[in-house]
C-alpha cells in the first residue's frame, strides 16, 4: 500500500521526521509531498524543503520525497496514493484534519489516516520553529542537527545557546 504524508513542512522538525519513520514502517511506500501555496511566502522553497526531507530521510528505502504547488488530490491520483496521512498532535488539531479528510474524499476519493505524535513532539510546530529561529533560540530538540544551520541561515539568524524560545 502506498501512502502520502503532505505538508509545507516549512521547515521539517523532528515531529515530521518521528511520523515519516513509523508510517516507512507501516507501509510498503510513503510519499512525503512538499506543498506550497502560491499566494504564501516561505524563508525556504519547495526544493529547499524537499532536499532537507531527502537527507534526512535517505536511511529510510521505501520513502520517496516530492515537491508540488498544486492540488494534493491530483498529486496523489498521479502517484497512484492509497491513503494520505496526517500527524495529529492534539485535540486543537482535529477539527481541520477531518475537515481535509473529508475534502480528500470528496475531491480525491482518498482515505486519511490520522496518526498520533509522540508525546515528546505535540507542543512542536513548524511555526514555532521559525519563530525560534528567527531569534537564535536552541533548535536542538525540535529539528534534525544537519538541518539547522540552513534553517537558522533562512532566518537570517545564527543559533544563541543562551536564549530560550
Amino acid at each position: 500500500m502506498k501512502a502520502m504524508f503532505a505538508g509545507s513542512f516549512n521547515p521539517p522538525t523532528l515531529g515530521h521526521l518521528d511520523l515519516l519513520q513509523r508510517a516507512a514502517g507501516m507501509f510498503d511506500q510513503v510519499v512525503v509531498a512538499v506543498l506550497g501555496q502560491p499566494e504564501k511566502r516561505y524563508a525556504l522553497s519547495l526544493e529547499a524543503r524537499a532536499d532537507m526531507l531527502r537527507r534526512v530521510t535517505r536511511h529510510l528505502s521505501n520513502v520517496e520525497v516530492v515537491f508540488s504547488a498544486g492540488m494534493l488530490t491530483d498529486l496523489a491520483r498521479d502517484l497512484g496514493v492509497d491513503v494520505v496521512l496526517r500527524g495529529v498532535r492534539n485535540s486543537a488539531d482535529l477539527p481541520l484534519e477531518m475537515q481535509l479528510a473529508n475534502a480528500y474524499r470528496t475531491l480525491g476519493g482518498l482515505e486519511t489516516l490520522m496518526m498520533s505524535c509522540s508525546p515528546q513532539y505535540c507542543m512542536l510546530s513548524s511555526t514555532i520553529v521559525r519563530d525560534c529561529a528567527m531569534h537564535g533560540a536552541p533548535l536542538d530538540a525540535m529539528v534534525p542537527r544537519e538541518l539547522m544551520d540552513e534553517i537558522y541561515a533562512a532566518y537570517g539568524n545564527t543559533p544563541n545557546a543562551e536564549r530560550k524560545c
